[in-house]
């Protein structure tokens, strides 16, 4: 799984998606078959921050992480080997067979070994989720950078004293590795060189090892246009000059909280080979801004 954000103009106002559209976490905002109905709820959306799995092949129906893992190497039970479920822990419910697919959030509140699992009834104004004690579903788990995913039913709906469901244990437990780098809030000058050779001065707000977020005037470029972008970065006593190629993934308004400036236009890009030497100075700074609780 490779996620990368969406440029807006990929995504299809009032038609249905051809991929899932992710958060930050690894969790799906929106799965296949969804339909974003107006430039608003797009809005609202991307300022969740919106990622798209490259890896996946576009198709028109939602198949569901079990159908679409089943090449995936199988982790055992459950727990996952290495893993320890903590209680509140964020789970998605999908319900297989409906005509339009939902993936339901849910909190983890328990289990008990080789019995049940206990997890909050999802609550959802958009798609209802209205559950059938013996109702099979499909749940998946992001830990780490790991997807795991497995297929259960409804034991038992409890509704005292919250509504909560008894899911059957698993036998089975899925695994795919998430490819995707931690983003890293920060404000950091840069100098943005495009094909033509003209510079502009641009500000960094958010970094991954994949990419950037920048906030640029309206003329730095359009989404597929390639540039340069060069900026200092220090590490302790250590210095250098990261001189990136790149490509433009997306342009947007940005968010009224990080820019006040409302000339300026925020630009998304995803790096395009990155040296070695260059990739350990990209990970040295996120982790270093990650340790700093600057996590985007």
């Amino acid at each position: 799984m490779n996620l990368q954000p969406v440029p807006i103009e990929d995504i299809p106002l009032g038609k249905a998606l051809p991929w899932r559209l992710y958060d930050h976490n690894g969790y799906i905002v929106l799965a296949r078959g969804e339909i974003v109905a107006s430039r608003e709820q797009l809005d609202g959306l991307l300022a969740k921050g919106l990622l798209r799995d490259l890896d996946a092949p576009p198709q028109p129906h939602e198949t569901g992480d079990w159908t679409e893992l089943k090449e995936a190497a199988s982790t055992g039970g459950f727990p996952p080997s290495g893993i320890k479920p903590q209680v509140g822990e964020l789970v998605q419910l999908r319900l297989p067979g409906q005509h339009v697919q939902t993936y339901y959030s849910a909190r983890l509140i328990g289990y008990i070994k080789k019995q049940s699992i206990l997890v909050t009834r999802p609550v959802s104004v958009e798609s209802p989720f209205i559950p059938v004690e013996g109702q099979q579903l499909e749940v998946r788990m992001v830990t780490g950078n790991n997807i795991h995913v497995f297929q259960s039913s409804i034991q038992r709906l409890c509704i005292s004293p919250i509504q909560y469901l008894h899911l059957d244990y698993p036998v089975e437990v899925r695994m795919q590795k998430l490819r995707k780098s931690p983003w890293v809030r920060l404000n950091l000058g840069a100098t943005v060189t495009d094909a033509q050779g003209a510079r502009e001065a641009v500000r960094l707000v958010n970094l991954s090892t994949d990419g950037a977020q920048l906030h640029a005037p309206p003329m730095l470029g359009k989404p597929g246009e390639a540039l340069r972008v060069s900026f200092h970065v220090a590490l302790d006593e250590l210095k250098t000059t990261l001189n990136l190629d790149a490509t433009i993934m997306h342009v947007y308004a940005p968010q009224a909280r990080l820019e006040a400036d409302s000339n300026m236009l925020e630009y998304g890009i995803t790096f395009r080979n990155v040296t070695t030497e260059d990739m350990l100075w990209l990970k040295g700074l996120t982790y270093r801004h990650i340790a700093e609780g600057d996590m985007a």
